[in-house]
Protein backbone atom coordinates (compact mmCIF):
# COMPACT_ATOMS: atom_id res chain seq x y z
CA UNK A 1 0.00 0.00 0.00
CA UNK A 2 2.73 2.47 0.96
CA UNK A 3 4.98 1.61 -1.99
CA UNK A 4 2.09 1.96 -4.42
CA UNK A 5 1.05 5.16 -2.70
CA UNK A 6 4.51 6.68 -3.06
CA UNK A 7 4.39 6.01 -6.80
CA UNK A 8 1.00 7.75 -7.04
CA UNK A 9 2.26 10.75 -5.07
CA UNK A 10 5.42 11.00 -7.19
CA UNK A 11 3.41 10.87 -10.42
CA UNK A 12 1.08 13.56 -9.08
CA UNK A 13 3.98 15.80 -8.05
CA UNK A 14 5.75 15.48 -11.40
CA UNK A 15 2.49 16.10 -13.25
CA UNK A 16 1.90 19.32 -11.31
CA UNK A 17 5.46 20.61 -11.32
CA UNK A 18 5.52 22.63 -14.58
CA UNK A 19 2.24 24.41 -13.80
CA UNK A 20 3.11 25.09 -10.18
CA UNK A 21 6.52 26.41 -11.23
CA UNK A 22 4.82 28.98 -13.46
CA UNK A 23 2.37 29.97 -10.74
CA UNK A 24 5.26 30.28 -8.31
CA UNK A 25 7.16 32.53 -10.70
CA UNK A 26 4.05 34.63 -11.32
CA UNK A 27 3.52 35.00 -7.58
CA UNK A 28 7.16 35.87 -6.93
CA UNK A 29 7.15 38.57 -9.62
CA UNK A 30 3.94 40.16 -8.34
CA UNK A 31 4.56 43.13 -6.01
CA UNK A 32 3.40 42.64 -2.44
CA UNK A 33 1.28 45.74 -2.83
CA UNK A 34 -0.92 43.83 -5.31
CA UNK A 35 -2.71 41.89 -2.60
CA UNK A 36 -5.78 40.98 -4.63
CA UNK A 37 -3.73 39.63 -7.53
CA UNK A 38 -1.53 37.58 -5.19
CA UNK A 39 -4.64 35.99 -3.67
CA UNK A 40 -6.03 35.19 -7.13
CA UNK A 41 -2.74 33.52 -8.11
CA UNK A 42 -2.86 31.32 -5.02
CA UNK A 43 -6.48 30.40 -5.71
CA UNK A 44 -5.70 29.42 -9.29
CA UNK A 45 -2.71 27.36 -8.18
CA UNK A 46 -4.95 25.51 -5.75
CA UNK A 47 -7.50 24.84 -8.50
CA UNK A 48 -4.72 23.31 -10.57
CA UNK A 49 -3.67 21.09 -7.66
CA UNK A 50 -7.25 19.95 -7.09
CA UNK A 51 -8.38 19.43 -10.66
CA UNK A 52 -5.18 17.65 -11.73
CA UNK A 53 -6.22 14.77 -9.49
CA UNK A 54 -9.05 13.86 -11.88
CA UNK A 55 -7.10 12.86 -15.02
CA UNK A 56 -4.66 10.96 -12.79
CA UNK A 57 -7.53 8.86 -11.46
CA UNK A 58 -7.11 10.00 -7.86
CA UNK A 59 -10.75 10.94 -7.50
CA UNK A 60 -13.96 10.95 -9.50
CA UNK A 61 -17.43 12.49 -9.43
CA UNK A 62 -20.65 10.86 -10.51
CA UNK A 63 -24.06 12.25 -11.36
CA UNK A 64 -25.26 11.93 -7.76
CA UNK A 65 -22.39 14.18 -6.61
CA UNK A 66 -20.81 11.22 -4.91
CA UNK A 67 -17.07 11.72 -4.70
CA UNK A 68 -14.95 8.64 -5.14
CA UNK A 69 -11.43 8.91 -3.78
CA UNK A 70 -8.47 6.63 -4.29
CA UNK A 71 -8.85 3.53 -2.14
CA UNK A 72 -5.30 3.89 -0.78
CA UNK A 73 -5.62 5.57 2.66
CA UNK A 74 -1.87 6.29 2.78
CA UNK A 75 -2.14 8.53 -0.28
CA UNK A 76 -5.15 10.34 1.15
CA UNK A 77 -3.48 10.90 4.51
CA UNK A 78 -0.31 12.20 2.84
CA UNK A 79 -2.30 14.61 0.67
CA UNK A 80 -4.16 15.90 3.72
CA UNK A 81 -0.96 16.23 5.73
CA UNK A 82 0.74 18.01 2.82
CA UNK A 83 -2.15 20.47 2.70
CA UNK A 84 -1.71 21.23 6.39
CA UNK A 85 2.01 21.70 5.77
CA UNK A 86 1.18 24.23 3.05
CA UNK A 87 -1.08 26.05 5.51
CA UNK A 88 1.77 26.20 8.02
CA UNK A 89 4.26 27.34 5.37
CA UNK A 90 1.92 30.06 4.15
CA UNK A 91 1.54 31.32 7.72
CA UNK A 92 5.33 31.47 7.98
CA UNK A 93 6.13 32.89 4.55
CA UNK A 94 3.11 35.12 3.87
CA UNK A 95 2.52 37.06 7.09
CA UNK A 96 0.96 39.96 5.19
CA UNK A 97 -1.77 37.72 3.80
CA UNK A 98 -2.24 35.95 7.10
CA UNK A 99 -3.15 39.27 8.66
CA UNK A 100 -6.39 38.84 6.71
CA UNK A 101 -7.17 35.44 8.23
CA UNK A 102 -9.62 35.20 11.12
CA UNK A 103 -9.11 31.71 12.53
CA UNK A 104 -11.50 32.09 15.45
CA UNK A 105 -14.34 34.46 16.15
CA UNK A 106 -16.84 34.33 18.98
CA UNK A 107 -17.27 31.15 21.00
CA UNK A 108 -14.80 28.59 19.65
CA UNK A 109 -16.64 25.49 20.82
CA UNK A 110 -19.98 26.77 19.53
CA UNK A 111 -18.36 27.59 16.20
CA UNK A 112 -16.84 24.13 15.88
CA UNK A 113 -20.07 22.36 16.82
CA UNK A 114 -22.15 24.53 14.50
CA UNK A 115 -19.61 24.09 11.71
CA UNK A 116 -19.85 20.30 11.96
CA UNK A 117 -23.65 20.47 12.20
CA UNK A 118 -23.93 22.60 9.06
CA UNK A 119 -21.56 20.24 7.26
CA UNK A 120 -23.89 17.39 8.21
CA UNK A 121 -26.88 19.33 6.89
CA UNK A 122 -25.10 19.68 3.54
CA UNK A 123 -23.60 16.22 3.25
CA UNK A 124 -26.04 13.90 5.00
CA UNK A 125 -29.03 14.41 2.65
CA UNK A 126 -26.79 13.64 -0.32
CA UNK A 127 -25.40 10.60 1.45
CA UNK A 128 -28.89 9.29 2.09
CA UNK A 129 -30.00 10.09 -1.46
CA UNK A 130 -27.00 8.28 -2.91
CA UNK A 131 -27.68 5.26 -0.76
CA UNK A 132 -23.95 4.90 -0.15
CA UNK A 133 -23.22 1.99 2.11
CA UNK A 134 -20.45 1.97 4.67
CA UNK A 135 -20.39 -1.80 4.06
CA UNK A 136 -18.19 -1.13 1.02
CA UNK A 137 -15.20 -3.48 1.31
CA UNK A 138 -12.32 -1.73 3.04
CA UNK A 139 -14.39 1.34 3.97
CA UNK A 140 -13.39 1.47 7.63
CA UNK A 141 -9.69 0.98 6.88
CA UNK A 142 -9.96 3.72 4.25
CA UNK A 143 -11.88 6.17 6.45
CA UNK A 144 -9.00 7.48 8.66
CA UNK A 145 -6.97 8.50 5.61
CA UNK A 146 -10.04 10.09 4.05
CA UNK A 147 -10.70 12.00 7.27
CA UNK A 148 -7.19 13.49 7.19
CA UNK A 149 -7.72 14.48 3.56
CA UNK A 150 -11.22 15.89 4.11
CA UNK A 151 -10.19 18.20 6.92
CA UNK A 152 -6.57 18.80 5.90
CA UNK A 153 -7.14 19.66 2.24
CA UNK A 154 -10.21 21.71 3.04
CA UNK A 155 -8.29 23.59 5.72
CA UNK A 156 -6.02 24.79 2.91
CA UNK A 157 -8.99 25.64 0.70
CA UNK A 158 -10.72 27.50 3.52
CA UNK A 159 -7.59 29.51 4.34
CA UNK A 160 -7.45 30.58 0.70
CA UNK A 161 -11.14 31.34 0.13
CA UNK A 162 -12.47 32.28 3.56
CA UNK A 163 -9.17 33.42 5.04
CA UNK A 164 -7.31 35.37 2.36
CA UNK A 165 -10.13 36.21 -0.07
CA UNK A 166 -12.99 36.83 2.33
CA UNK A 167 -10.67 38.61 4.75
CA UNK A 168 -9.47 40.90 1.97
CA UNK A 169 -13.00 41.58 0.77
CA UNK A 170 -14.07 42.57 4.28
CA UNK A 171 -11.65 45.49 4.01
CA UNK A 172 -13.61 46.81 1.04
CA UNK A 173 -17.21 45.69 1.64
CA UNK A 174 -19.58 44.61 4.38
CA UNK A 175 -18.96 41.26 6.06
CA UNK A 176 -22.10 39.79 4.47
CA UNK A 177 -21.18 40.96 0.99
CA UNK A 178 -17.66 39.60 1.44
CA UNK A 179 -19.12 36.21 2.42
CA UNK A 180 -21.41 36.21 -0.62
CA UNK A 181 -18.59 37.14 -3.00
CA UNK A 182 -16.31 34.45 -1.59
CA UNK A 183 -19.12 31.91 -2.04
CA UNK A 184 -19.71 32.88 -5.67
CA UNK A 185 -15.97 32.85 -6.35
CA UNK A 186 -15.71 29.42 -4.72
CA UNK A 187 -18.42 28.04 -6.98
CA UNK A 188 -17.08 29.80 -10.08
CA UNK A 189 -13.66 28.25 -9.54
CA UNK A 190 -15.32 24.84 -9.73
CA UNK A 191 -16.63 25.65 -13.23
CA UNK A 192 -13.67 24.06 -15.00
CA UNK A 193 -14.13 20.93 -12.88
CA UNK A 194 -17.88 20.90 -13.57
CA UNK A 195 -17.82 21.69 -17.28
CA UNK A 196 -14.51 20.40 -18.60
CA UNK A 197 -12.71 18.00 -16.28
CA UNK A 198 -16.03 16.21 -15.64
CA UNK A 199 -19.32 16.34 -17.59
CA UNK A 200 -21.54 16.94 -14.54
CA UNK A 201 -22.29 20.62 -15.15
CA UNK A 202 -24.74 22.64 -13.08
CA UNK A 203 -25.26 20.18 -10.16
CA UNK A 204 -21.61 20.66 -9.17
CA UNK A 205 -21.93 24.42 -9.45
CA UNK A 206 -25.13 24.45 -7.40
CA UNK A 207 -23.67 22.21 -4.71
CA UNK A 208 -20.48 24.25 -4.44
CA UNK A 209 -22.49 27.49 -4.31
CA UNK A 210 -24.55 26.15 -1.39
CA UNK A 211 -21.41 24.84 0.28
CA UNK A 212 -19.62 28.14 -0.32
CA UNK A 213 -22.50 30.15 1.13
CA UNK A 214 -22.59 27.96 4.23
CA UNK A 215 -18.83 28.18 4.74
CA UNK A 216 -18.79 31.92 4.07
CA UNK A 217 -21.51 32.61 6.63
CA UNK A 218 -19.95 30.31 9.22
CA UNK A 219 -16.60 32.05 8.67
CA UNK A 220 -18.28 35.45 9.04
CA UNK A 221 -19.65 34.47 12.45
CA UNK A 222 -17.09 32.02 13.83
CA UNK A 223 -13.90 32.09 11.74
CA UNK A 224 -11.95 29.84 9.39
CA UNK A 225 -11.58 26.88 11.76
CA UNK A 226 -15.36 26.59 11.99
CA UNK A 227 -15.80 26.92 8.22
CA UNK A 228 -13.18 24.19 7.77
CA UNK A 229 -15.28 21.96 10.01
CA UNK A 230 -18.28 22.65 7.76
CA UNK A 231 -16.41 22.00 4.52
CA UNK A 232 -14.53 18.95 5.72
CA UNK A 233 -17.60 17.31 7.24
CA UNK A 234 -19.68 17.79 4.09
CA UNK A 235 -17.00 16.25 1.89
CA UNK A 236 -16.35 13.39 4.29
CA UNK A 237 -20.03 12.45 4.28
CA UNK A 238 -20.33 12.20 0.49
CA UNK A 239 -16.97 10.51 -0.11
CA UNK A 240 -16.50 6.82 -0.84
CA UNK A 241 -13.49 4.74 -1.86
CA UNK A 242 -13.18 4.17 -5.58
CA UNK A 243 -13.58 0.52 -6.42
CA UNK A 244 -11.05 -0.89 -8.87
Amino acid sequence: MIAEGLVVLLDYTLYLLPGLALFGLWFALTPKTQTALRIVILLLAFVLMRDAMTPLGMWSLNGDLQIGFLANPFVLAMLGASSLLLVALSARLLPDLWQLVVLFKGNRLAGLVLGIAVGCLIGLPLRLYQGAETAIPGYWAWLPGMTVLAYGANALEEVLFRGFLQGYLELHASALRAALISAVAFSALHAFLALSVTPLGWPVLLFTLIEGLACGLIRMRYGVVASTATHGTAILLIAVPMMS
